[in-house]
Parts: structure tokens; C-alpha cells; sequence
């Protein structure tokens, strides 16, 4: 069985640095302060079977989690996936991934989680589409004004254990966001050359209503543009003091950027319609223990229902066969066996399991079948808010 193994310091640095180079058109600065970011000790390797000094090609894992149904799920996210060009054609990035996700399995983690360069390649390894990232671009003449009695103020290293608390505040609301770890933390504030700034909203016992971080770039006529790499807020007033706070950079700036899904509350607060929406992203995700993952899920407290499930999982093998899902006051339980109503590939659930698509429509795309009794249950017990996250990893 192929395994992974750690990178080596040393020449399997200059290696992986060749490669990351060669894969993203990096420079080698860029490519090692990465690789120090992510932490060396999370990249894993892939050897040549003909020559198992080289490393043939090479991913960063990325634990964090990321939530559903109001609740945090450890997820192992991927990025960096590389193969060196004289190795491309071979297969290794299929035995690669194959080999992570057996891993991630052996580990613990429910989930894994993707931004796809080739869906082919991950769909085969079970990985499946499962949320949105969109850009937004709104106009500064267009932003609101609001009389709103907050203050904002400046954040500092200290206060970042504040916004951390209230990201996670905001993000369990939606499907989809990364309980984020300190990787994609360091990201918020530092995203290879660009620096965000970070402004917030407290209250009188310090903790924080609303906060933001943005950049300005300046154009070539003068003028410039905002973009933010994180907004979250915890009420409306302090969605609007926000709004509010970025529109007096209207007397410069132009466009406001920010990154969400197909509806970010703070575009509810927009008193028109005049801004852009754009899908940069579709992420992928790949249940890597069903029962984990199905029962940590969080599910609608007004449900008490049983579903019985059966899963087909190649690569994982031991994933394959009936479980039987019970849902009571949100919370479930899960055991193998069962009749097996729902039938499911390890993609359709991703797909299900993330409220990506309904059971419904995820059985005119093939990944699951069942009488329409199964289905409608499915749709019940999977029902949620589309699913999107602000981040790239």
C-alpha cells in the first residue's frame, strides 16, 4: 500500500520547492515563506517508487474544522497539491490523494475538504462539489449611511482571541465556513504581500459586535479600492455601523470587495441592488467516516426521524454498507446496518451531507436513488442554508 511520509528538511525542501514553483508559477521566496506558514511539519510526500529518495509529488494538509447544522466539524484540508512535471501523466496524484484520505481516516477526521484545479481527479477519490465562494463588488457611492450610537476602533494583536470568538459566533449560523485554525487566521491578516487592517465593534465587557479587515489598493488615476478578508457581525446595528464606517472612505475609494456566499447578510443592508456577484469557487468535500461525520453533525431540534442509508465507497473500502441515521432534538446517533433505503455513493453524501444539493436533485445527478418516501426524509433531515465560506485555502 503507498504511504505518505513527512518532508525531509533539506533536499526534499528544495524538491517541494521546485515543484510548488513549477505547479503555481510561485518564486522560490514566495514558495518557502509559504511552506513555513502552513508549517513543514503538515506537508506530506508521495515517494518515487523507482527512486524513493525523491519525493514525486506533495500536498499540505490543514487540520481545522468547518461547521454544519450550527456545529464545528474537525475537517483536514488540502492544499498545495503538486507533482513534479517530469512525473505528471503518471498517476502519482491519484495515489497521492487516495493515500491522504485513508490517512485523514486512521487520524480521526470526519471530513476533508478541497479547492479543486481538476475535478476529475478529485471526484474520483470521492471528493465532491458541496458550497460556494463568491465575490461581491459594491460600489462606494452605493453604501448605506446609518446614525448608529457604536464605536469602532482600531484592533490589535490582544484582540484577536475577541474576534476569533465572534467569527465563530457568526459563522456556526451558515453551512459551510471554516472553524479556522491558525493557518487560515494568519491568512486574514497577511495574505502573501497584502496586509489587512482590522477595525471592530465592542461592548462594555470586550467583546466585539462586528469587526472587519480590509486593504487599500490604490488605482493608476488616484483612486482606490477596498477589500476585506474577513466581515462578520452579531447584530444589525452592528452590521450598520460597519457599513457606515466604510462608506466614509467614499471620498477616495470606488469599489468595495469581500469574498461569501450566494447571500451575505451585509447585502440585505444595502439599500439597492447595484452591486456585482460573482462565482470564483465551488469547494469540494469528502466524508471520510460517515458515522463521525453524520453524528456530529447538528440537525433541526424539530426533527425525530430515522433514516437508513447505505454508502459506496471505493477508496475507502470499510466506508461501504448500511447505517442507520437517528435524529432526535437535533442531535443524532448513528449505527451500521439497516435496510438501506437511501443508496448513496461517498460523493452524494458529501454533496447531501453539506446541503449543497437536495436528495432530489442529487439523484438526477446520480449520486443517490431510493423510493421518493427515502428522498423526502433526506430532504428533511439535510435542509439548511446554502453553503458557502469566505476563505481559500
Amino acid at each position: 500500500m503507498n504511504t505518505l511520509t513527512p518532508l525531509a528538511q533539506g533536499p526534499d525542501t528544495d524538491t517541494a520547492v521546485r515543484m510548488l514553483c513549477q505547479a503555481f508559477a510561485g518564486t522560490p521566496e514566495g514558495v518557502r515563506e509559504w511552506l513555513a506558514l502552513g508549517d513543514i511539519a503538515n506537508i506530506r510526500v508521495l515517494r518515487h517508487p523507482d527512486q524513493p529518495a525523491n519525493p514525486a509529488s506533495l500536498l499540505l494538509r490543514i487540520p481545522m474544522g468547518q461547521f454544519f447544522g450550527g456545529r464545528s466539524i474537525p475537517l483536514l484540508g488540502v492544499a498545495g497539491v503538486a507533482v513534479a512535471p517530469e512525473n505528471r501523466g503518471r498517476g502519482f496524484a491519484r495515489t497521492m490523494m487516495q493515500a491522504f484520505v485513508r490517512e485523514a481516516r486512521d487520524q480521526g477526521f470526519p471530513l476533508a475538504g478541497l479547492y479543486a484545479s481538476t475535478h476529475s481527479l478529485y471526484r474520483q477519490i470521492g471528493f465532491e462539489h458541496a458550497g460556494f465562494r463568491f465575490q461581491y463588488r459594491i460600489p462606494f457611492s452605493h453604501l448605506p449611511r446609518h446614525k448608529v450610537p457604536t464605536t469602532v476602533v482600531p484592533l490589535a494583536d490582544a484582540d484577536m482571541p475577541a474576534v476569533q470568538r465572534a467569527y465563530a459566533n457568526f459563522a456556526r449560523r451558515y453551512n459551510g465556513p471554516l472553524d479556522r485554525g491558525p493557518y487560515i487566521w494568519s491568512r486574514i491578516r497577511k495574505l502573501r504581500e497584502t496586509a489587512y487592517t482590522g477595525f471592530g465593534i465592542p461592548d462594555d465587557s470586550g467583546n466585539l459586535l462586528g469587526y472587519l479587515f480590509l486593504n487599500q489598493s490604490r488605482r493608476p488615476d488616484g483612486r482606490q479600492d477596498l477589500q476585506l478578508s474577513d466581515l462578520a457581525f452579531l447584530s444589525l446595528p452592528a452590521g450598520q455601523r460597519l457599513l457606515t464606517f466604510l462608506a466614509d472612505f467614499a471620498m477616495m475609494a470606488e469599489d468595495l470587495v469581500f469574498f461569501g456566499g450566494p447571500e451575505h447578510p451585509a447585502l440585505t443592508l444595502l439599500p439597492q441592488q447595484r452591486h456585482e456577484v460573482f462565482l470564483k469557487d465551488t469547494w469540494f468535500l469528502r466524508v471520510i467516516d460517515p458515522a463521525a461525520a453524520l453524528a456530529a453533525r447538528g440537525y433541526s431540534p424539530a426533527l425525530d426521524a430515522e433514516l437508513h442509508l447505505h454508502i459506496t465507497d471505493d477508496t475507502i473500502p470499510e466506508n461501504t454498507g448500511p447505517y442507520t441515521l437517528r435524529v432526535r432534538r437535533g442531535d443524532a446517533d448513528v449505527s451500521r446496518g439497516g435496510r438501506g433505503d437511501l443508496r448513496c455513493s461517498i460523493n452524494g453524501l458529501a454533496a447531501l451531507f453539506s446541503s449543497f444539493a437536495s436528495p432530489h436533485q442529487a439523484a438526477l445527478a446520480g449520486w443517490c436513488q431510493g423510493p421518493p418516501d427515502a428522498l423526502d426524509l433526506a430532504a428533511g433531515l439535510f435542509a439548511g442554508t446554502p453553503p458557502w465560506m469566505s476563505d481559500m485555502y
